[in-house]
């Protein structure tokens, strides 16, 4: 059951992104979206992998979770950083 759990945690944080890369492809601008909130996402994922890694904590979908949102989070900033001068 707990395997359960991890997945959807995984799952439901690193895929919450894909609606705003989409609308940024789709409206070649990233006026709306916030870089504040993506680097404080992308810090808080890389502190909470460290904080996993260094507790040695046998957390494996709470490991994936932090490694892939801190994946998300980087390309939403690329696709942030390509849309950013552009307007609808």
């Amino acid at each position: 059951m707990e395997n359960i759990f991890g997945i959807v945690l995984s799952v439901s944080f690193s895929v919450a992104y894909i609606p705003q890369i989409i609308k940024m492809v789709n409206r070649k601008s990233s006026a709306d979206v916030s870089l504040m909130m993506l680097i404080i996402n992308g810090i808080g994922y890389y502190c909470g992998l460290g904080y996993v890694l260094m507790k040695d904590l046998n957390a494996f979908w709470l490991c994936f979770n932090y490694v892939s949102g801190l994946i998300m989070t980087l390309l939403c900033i690329i696709m942030w950083s390509i849309y950013k001068g552009d307007k609808v």
